[in-house]
C-alpha cells in the first residue's frame, strides 16, 4: 500500500496527523480495510480506514444505515439498556472527514471512510474454542436485542436481493446455460461441472423448501446481514464478545437468517480457506454452544420460528456455495480473492460443509428440542434424501 497516499487520506479525516503504521486486515471479503496508527496532535491513536467496494448501489445509503444503527446502539447503551449486561459492548461508529463534512471521502477513483478502532480487541477467522461459539451466539442475541425496536422504514437495503436464494439460482442457471466451459483448463472444468452436478438435486429441493417457508408467516426484523466469526470483536484478555462490526449489509430481514449464517460459519471449524478441503465439516457441538449462548439472552423461543432454523442453515449454504461459484464463473467480480480459482474453491469448501452438516440435521433437532424449540422432521427426513 502507498505510504503517501494512506498518510493523505488520512490527513483530510483528521487535522495535524501524522502516519505511522498501516496494518492491512485481510478477512475481508469485499471492502479494503486497513487499520492506522497515526500521531494526531502528538498522541498514538487508531482507527479503521476502508476502501469501499462497488457492489453497494449507493455509498451514501450504506453509511446513512451504519450512522442510523450506530447511534441508535449508543442512545441504548447510555440509558442503561444493557445494564444488566457483565460485558462491556462497543460501536464501529462512523468518523466525520474535515475536509468535506462527509462520511466519505472521494480519493484517486476511490471512496474511503473512517471508523472507531475498537480497542483490545481481537478478531478470528476459525473458531478456537465452546467459549468462543457461546461468546458469539450471546453476541448475536446482544445485537439482535439491541436493534429489535428499530423503525424498519428508515433502513434502506444497500445489495439489491441479498440472501434472495432464488435470485441467485435463477442467475446460477442463466450463467451456466450459456457459459463456454471449454474455454476453461481441463482440470477446472472438471471441478466446475462436478460441483454443478452435486448440487442440481439440492437446487430443485430448495424451490420446493421456498415456497413452503413462503406460507409461513415469519416476521421481519432488523438484521446484521453478515454475521461471519471474523465479525464479531472479542475482548484480547478474557475473549468476551465486545462488537458486532461491519454493518454494511444492515437491513430488514428474517432474525433466521443471521443464526443460519453464523452458524454456518462458526461451525466450519477448518475455516472457508482450509489448506486441505478433506478437513471440512459441521461441528454441530459449536452449534450448540452457540444456541445456549444466543438463548440466554433472547427469550423469545416460543413466539418466533426458530423451528425452521434447520432449513435456513440448509439454506444459507446452498445460497453461499452459487454466491462463490457464479462469481468464479464471471470473472471473480464481486468477492477479492488470492488467485484465480478461489472462489471456486470457497463454493467447494462450502458444499463440503452443506454434505456434512445434512448429516447432523438429526442431532441439530435434537440440541434444539433440549433448548425448548421443536423442528420440522419432514426437512430431516426430505433433505437426508438428498444425494
Amino acid at each position: 500500500m502507498d505510504f503517501d497516499k494512506i498518510s493523505s487520506i488520512t490527513r483530510n479525516f483528521f487535522n495535524n496527523s501524522k502516519l505511522l503504521n498501516i496494518y492491512i486486515i485481510e478477512s475481508g471479503l469485499v471492502n479494503k480495510t486497513y487499520i492506522i496508527e497515526h500521531l494526531i496532535n502528538g498522541v498514538k491513536s487508531k482507527f479503521v480506514l476502508q476502501c469501499l467496494s462497488n457492489i453497494f448501489e449507493s455509498y451514501e445509503r450504506v453509511n446513512m444505515n451504519h450512522k442510523f444503527i450506530t447511534d441508535h446502539i449508543k442512545k441504548k447503551i447510555k440509558k442503561s439498556y444493557l445494564k444488566s449486561y457483565s460485558q462491556r459492548w462497543e460501536v464501529p461508529y462512523l468518523i466525520k472527514c474535515n475536509s468535506n463534512d462527509l462520511f466519505v471521502l472521494p480519493f484517486c477513483s476511490d471512496f474511503w471512510r473512517a471508523m472507531k478502532y475498537i480497542d483490545d480487541t481481537l478478531s478470528f477467522e476459525i473458531l478456537e474454542d465452546k467459549k468462543m461459539a457461546y461468546q458469539a451466539g450471546l453476541g448475536l442475541a446482544t445485537f439482535h436485542g439491541i436493534c429489535s425496536d428499530v423503525d424498519l422504514t428508515k433502513i434502506e437495503n444497500t445489495i439489491k436481493d441479498f440472501h434472495n436464494t432464488r435470485q441467485y439460482i435463477e442467475k446460477f442457471n442463466m450463467i451456466i446455460k450459456n457459459y463456454n466451459f471449454i474455454e476453461l483448463e481441463a482440470s477446472v472444468n472438471k471441478r466446475v461441472k462436478k460441483l454443478i452436478f452435486s448440487l442440481s438435486n439440492h437446487i430443485v429441493y430448495v424451490e420446493t423448501l421456498l415456497g413452503y417457508l413462503k406460507t409461513k408467516s415469519i416476521q421481519t426484523s432488523l438484521i446484521h446481514g453478515d454475521p461471519k466469526l471474523s465479525n464479531f470483536l472479542f475482548d484480547k484478555n478474557d475473549k468476551s464478545v465486545v462488537s458486532l462490526i461491519d454493518l454494511d449489509t444492515v437491513s430488514s430481514g428474517y432474525l433466521l437468517t443471521d443464526l443460519a449464517d453464523c452458524i454456518r460459519s462458526i461451525c466450519n471449524i477448518a475455516g472457508e480457506n482450509p489448506s486441505n478441503i478433506d478437513n471440512v465439516y459441521f461441528d454441530i457441538n459449536s452449534c450448540k454452544y452457540f444456541l445456549n449462548g444466543y438463548f440466554s439472552i433472547q427469550k423469545t423461543k416460543g413466539d418466533y420460528c426458530f423451528g425452521l432454523l434447520p432449513e435456513f442453515i440448509y439454506l444459507i449454504i446452498v445460497e453461499l456455495t452459487i454466491r462463490f461459484l457464479n462469481d468464479f464463473l464471471q470473472s471473480n467480480i464481486y468477492f477479492k480473492i488470492k488467485y484465480h480459482t478461489h472462489n471456486l474453491y470457497r463454493a467447494e469448501v462450502q458444499y463440503r460443509l452443506l454434505s456434512s452438516f445434512v448429516t447432523q440435521t438429526s442431532s441439530l433437532s435434537t440440541s434444539l428440542h433440549e433448548i425448548g424449540i421443536s423442528s420440522n422432521p419432514t426437512f430431516i427426513s426430505d433433505v437426508q434424501k438428498i444425494v
